[in-house]
């Protein structure tokens, strides 16, 4: 099947002549626009060069090329930056489907800056696109989606749906590319959904076809088929049959693969029959080398190589060198089937011949496949042996050649790379020539700025002065208020510890009056509620608690009391901040889970370390701490 072939017509009459920036087809034909060119200057010269540097790019590239040139040339003399940069934009893309990639870089990055400084969204959407496809050919498959992801956010800023369908189906066509068919699958759903919102049918025959063609692959030949369907229902919408015929041939490589192969006949001589009456030689040859597969498929080779003649009679007169080699092949291995060895070596070495003359050695490679394998058949083992080593030559060729390809490939990335940083630096250098311009002008507007509010500032120190001092009132206002509020928060929280640790004792008092009365034995499960009572009274948690909220309170009185008395232990200094707040020894032997008089030896020896005398009053002293800690 020749399906990658038919995909690739189909994309040139349908989506060839369709510019980036989503504008409208030309309607004047390459001749017209000749002559009117010939007729013309200024602005409406740069439009006919334009339009016929696009009408050509399928036909002649070297022209449309010529055309781009001419127009860039004659915009640089004007004084309009769009119409330069459309220039550079349109050859840039020219030049980056000739292969020459970095010179198109440099167009097309020039194009989106200056779209970008003009503030023109779609035509810088439609830069980036271009971008991206030029990444695209060159495999650098993840710039290329950077850039298209870029374009199609621009394209749905602007609500140009035709642009953003564009560049979805471009998406898609990069991760088809990457093997990620379901991913390709998804972007391609989306471009067909657009394009039928806007009832746009050349888009919708190339999207609903290579959706199909992706399910197809993925094995999911229900929807592939429900959508070429759709696609042939759309390309019913467009002028001429070309679209119509190049989606027959998709389709009969559905039926084939499905092994449908009556299905598969009738479509191709569906296609075959409007190429007949179009009279397009080269869609009749894909045709009937279609039916020439399908017939081999089912071994009739014979009736198979029939149509095969057919075609390389139409392609003699097309010059399409590649597909008229490909065509010999097949007929020579079909010989091979039909045993007829030395029809098979005739049409090898008549492909062979020509492939060598054109360079393509991947075709020779076929040919030379073949060759061996008749000469073998035949009993001419010298033959075949020369054919091998002539074949090996051909692998190392193409080894070498691939190599190099790769090595190219490196060789233009770098060079791309390299001319990104020199325009980076460039555009760097100009933002810095910006700042230096928008500084001066700045220091002017500054100068004049000091001037008038050196002018205030005496009736602005007033105002500043009047509203300290109220903010200062309002501030100590609020600071009584936080610190009553503390003061509560305090108070609650020490209330909150009694209570707490009188529960506490009450329920030990209660798990040890049940003990006695059991004779001083426990159960495990009152012996662990027990353990658990004790546990809590040596919490600290609590105690820090406790401890944030009188720091906040009485700030500097624990660092006040280490740095005259560093031998006081935690717990002296717990009970030196409950003294401070006045509590009964009871309430205080209730915080701390000890007993009363407990407290009071701690009282005696916190005295002692005090160096306090007995007629002192251990809350007072407490409060000549804080005094002296808030005047420091």
């Amino acid at each position: 099947m020749v399906r990658g072939c038919a995909i690739v017509i189909l994309l040139v009459s349908l989506m060839g002549g369709v510019p980036d920036r989503g504008g409208a087809q030309f309607s004047l034909d390459r001749d017209s626009l000749r002559i009117l060119l010939d007729e013309s200057s200024g602005k409406e010269r740069l439009t006919l060069l334009h339009q016929l540097s696009e009408r050509l790019q399928q036909s002649s590239l070297d022209s449309a090329l010529g055309y781009a040139n001419e127009a860039l040339i004659l915009a640089q003399d004007m004084e309009s930056p769009s119409l330069r940069a459309e220039s550079h934009w349109r050859l840039g893309r020219l030049l980056s489907r000739s292969g020459a990639h970095t010179e198109a870089l440099s167009h097309l990055l020039e194009a989106k800056r200056t779209f970008e400084q003009l503030g023109d969204l779609a035509s810088e959407a439609a830069a980036l696109g271009s971008l991206g496809a030029l990444y695209r050919r060159q495999s650098n498959y993840n710039t290329a989606l950077e850039h298209f992801f870029s374009s199609l956010n621009l394209w749905e800023q602007v609500e140009n749906v035709r642009g953003a369908a564009n560049i979805l189906h471009q998406i898609g066509i990069v991760n088809e590319r990457m093997g990620q068919l379901s991913q390709a699958a998804t972007f391609y759903e989306r471009a067909l959904r657009l394009s039928e919102d806007i009832r746009d049918f050349s888009d919708m025959a190339v999207n609903a076809t290579q959706l199909g063609r992706v399910y197809g692959e993925l094995g999911e030949n229900e929807k592939a088929f429900e959508l070429m369907r759709r696609a042939l229902d759309a390309s019913e919408h467009l002028p001429g049959k070309h679209a119509t015929a190049s989606i027959l041939l998709e389709l009969s490589a559905l039926y084939e693969e499905k092994q449908a192969y009556d299905d598969a006949i009738m479509a191709n001589r569906q296609a075959l029959a409007l190429a007949d009456s179009m009279e397009n030689p080269v869609l009749k040859s894909l045709s009937l080398q279609n039916i020439a597969a399908v017939s081999a498929e089912m071994g009739a080779y014979k009736e198979a190589n029939e149509h095969l003649q057919r075609a390389l009679w139409l392609l003699e007169t097309t010059g399409v060198k590649q597909e008229y080699i490909k065509v010999l092949n097949r007929m020579a291995r079909n010989f091979l089937h039909l045993d007829l060895l030395a029809e098979a070596v005739d049409a090898a070495e008549r492909a062979l011949d020509e492939a060598m003359a054109m360079k393509a050695y991947e075709l020779s490679q076929q040919s030379l496949f073949i060759l061996t394998e008749a000469y073998e058949r035949e009993g001419d083992f010298e033959q075949a042996l020369d054919t091998q080593k002539r074949l090996n030559a051909i692998k190392d060729s193409i080894f070498d050649r691939e190599q190099a390809r790769q090595i190219a490939n490196m060789q233009a990335r770098y060079e791309m790379d390299q001319k990104q940083q020199e325009i980076a630096l460039l555009e760097e250098q100009q933002s810095r020539a910006e700042l230096v311009r928008n500084v001066s002008m700045g220091g002017v507007v500054l100068i004049v700025v000091i001037g008038f509010l050196i002018y205030n500032r005496q009736r602005l120190k007033i105002k500043k002065n009047k509203a300290e001092l109220e903010n200062t009132q309002l501030k100590e206002q609020q600071l009584e208020k936080d610190l009553a509020y503390k003061n509560k928060q305090l108070t609650s929280h020490s209330l909150h510890l009694v209570q707490k640790n009188e529960a506490m004792k009450e329920l030990m008092d209660n798990i040890d009056r049940l003990s006695q009365s059991r004779g001083g034995t426990l159960s495990h499960e009152l012996q662990e509620l027990r353990n658990l009572v004790d546990y809590s009274f040596n919490l600290d948690e609590d105690w820090e608690q406790f401890r944030l909220y009188f720091e906040e309170v009485h700030s500097g009185f624990f660092n006040i009391l280490k740095e005259r008395y560093p031998d006081l232990t935690p717990n002296e200094l717990r009970l030196s901040a409950l003294a401070k707040l006045n509590l009964s020894i009871k309430e205080t032997a209730t915080i701390m889970g000890i007993t009363p008089n407990s407290v009071k030896t701690a009282r005696y020896r916190l005295r002692k370390k005090l160096n306090m005398d007995t007629s002192e009053n251990l809350n007072e002293f407490m409060m000549a701490v804080e005094k002296t800690a808030s005047d420091r």
